[in-house]
C-alpha cells in the first residue's frame, strides 16, 4: 500500500489554501525554427497564479466539469480532480512497468526511461515519444521503454513526468532488468534553468522542479549500475558534476552556460533531438559516436543562423564504455525510424514576453 499519498494530496490543497507558492521561472530556451527566428519566450511558471480550484481544472483537464466547453452528453472524465490524478499516478506507473518486457538471461538488454517535463509545449512530448519506436527498431529494446510525460493529451493513460514517478519508475524498472548487466538510458527533455534544474510544468498543478541530485539519488536509490544519461535542456552541462560515477555516460545538449535551441510552441522537435534522436542514433547504435555527430550538426545550424554555441557536454566513466561495446556487438542491424510527431505544434497559450 502507499501511504504517502494522502500526505501528498493534502499537502497539495494546504498549500493552495495557505497561498505560499513561490514561482521558480525557468530561464528561457530561445524558440528557434531552422529557417527564421521567432522571440523567445519564458516558459509560464506554474506558481504565478492561484486561481480557483474549477479554473484550474479546466486549464489542465479539458473534459473537466470546470470546462465550459466540455461536451454535456460525453462520458464522464475518469480524472475529476486534481486529487484523482494524484491517486491514480501509482497505478499508471505500475501498468506501464507491468507492460516491460522481462530481461533475456546471459545477456546485456537495453531498457530506457523517457521524461518529458513541461507539459505547455509538444516538443518534449514528441521526443519521448519517438524513443520507444527508434530503440525497438534499432537497439533490440522492444517493450523496454517507460515514458513519463506531462501533456494535456496524455495524462489519462501516461505516468506524469514527476519526482516521484521518475523514483518510482527506476525502482521497478531495476527490479524488472538484471541490474548487474543490464544498461539504463534515461533521457530527460524539457527547458533548463541557470541554476541548473530540470523544468516541470503540467498546468498549474504545484510541481517540483528536478535538480541534478534528484536524478542521482533516484538511480543510486534503485541500484541501476549502468547509465546513460541524455539530458536535452538549456544549461544542462551543469547536471554533470552530480551524476559522474564510472559506470555512467552523459550525454548534454548544451554547456552549463549555454542554452540549446528548437522548443517552442511552434517546433516539433528541439535541435538536439532532431540531432542526436532522429538523425545520429540512425545512423551509429554508439551513443559516443552519436554525440559526435550531433555535436557537429548542430555547430552547422548555430553557425548559419548566427547564434552563440550550445557546445552539447560529454562525460564517460572509467569502466563504462567497455560494457557498451560489449553490448553493442549484439545488436541486429536495424533500419532507420522515421520521425513523425505524436501531437502538431502547440498554438501558444500565453503572450509572448
Amino acid at each position: 500500500m502507499r501511504l504517502r499519498l494522502p500526505f501528498v494530496a493534502l499537502g497539495i490543497f494546504a498549500a493552495f489554501a495557505l497561498g505560499h507558492f513561490v514561482g521558480r521561472a525557468d530561464a528561457p530556451r530561445p524558440v528557434q525554427q531552422r529557417a527564421a527566428a521567432t522571440p523567445a519566450r519564458s516558459p509560464p511558471s506554474p506558481f504565478s497564479a492561484t486561481p480557483s480550484l474549477p479554473g484550474l481544472l479546466a486549464s489542465l483537464l479539458p473534459s473537466s466539469p470546470g470546462n465550459a466547453d466540455a461536451d454535456a452528453d460525453s462520458d464522464p472524465d475518469p480524472v475529476a480532480s486534481y486529487e484523482d490524478l494524484m491517486y491514480a499516478q501509482p497505478d499508471l506507473v505500475d501498468a506501464s512497468l507491468h507492460r516491460l518486457r522481462a530481461q533475456t538471461p546471459g545477456k546485456i538488454d537495453l531498457y530506457a526511461l523517457g521524461f518529458a517535463g513541461d507539459g505547455d509545449e509538444n516538443v518534449f512530448r514528441n521526443e519521448v515519444d519517438y524513443l520507444p519506436r527508434l530503440l525497438a527498431q534499432r537497439f533490440d529494446a522492444s517493450d523496454r521503454t517507460l515514458q513519463l510525460v506531462n501533456s494535456p493529451q496524455t495524462f489519462e493513460r501516461t505516468p506524469l513526468a514527476t519526482r516521484t514517478n521518475l523514483y518510482d519508475a527506476l525502482h521497478g524498472i531495476a527490479a524488472t532488468m538484471d541490474r548487474d548487466e543490464d544498461i539504463l538510458l534515461l533521457f530527460l527533455t524539457s527547458h533548463g534553468s541557470r541554476d541548473h534544474q530540470l523544468f516541470v510544468q503540467m498546468g498549474s498543478m504545484p510541481l517540483d522542479q528536478l535538480t541534478p541530485k534528484d536524478i542521482r539519488d533516484a538511480l543510486d536509490v534503485a541500484h541501476i549500475r549502468w547509465r546513460v544519461i541524455v539530458v536535452s535542456a538549456c544549461y544542462s552541462g551543469g547536471f554533470i558534476p552530480a551524476l559522474r560515477e564510472p559506470h555512467t555516460m552523459i550525454i548534454t545538449a548544451a554547456r552549463a552556460d549555454r542554452t540549446s535551441f528548437g522548443c517552442g510552441s511552434d517546433s516539433q522537435i528541439t535541435w538536439f533531438g532532431k540531432a542526436f534522436l532522429t538523425e545520429a542514433l540512425n545512423q551509429t547504435t554508439d551513443f559516443h559516436d552519436a554525440y559526435n555527430r550531433a555535436s557537429k550538426t548542430i555547430a552547422a545550424w548555430e553557425k548559419r543562423d548566427h547564434e552563440k554555441p550550445s557546445e552539447p557536454q560529454f562525460w564517460e566513466g572509467s569502466l563504462v564504455e567497455q560494457h557498451l561495446a560489449a553490448w553493442r556487438a549484439t545488436l541486429p542491424a536495424g533500419a532507420p525510424v522515421a520521425f513523425a510527431p505524436a501531437t502538431p505544434p502547440t498554438p501558444p497559450r500565453h503572450a509572448e514576453r
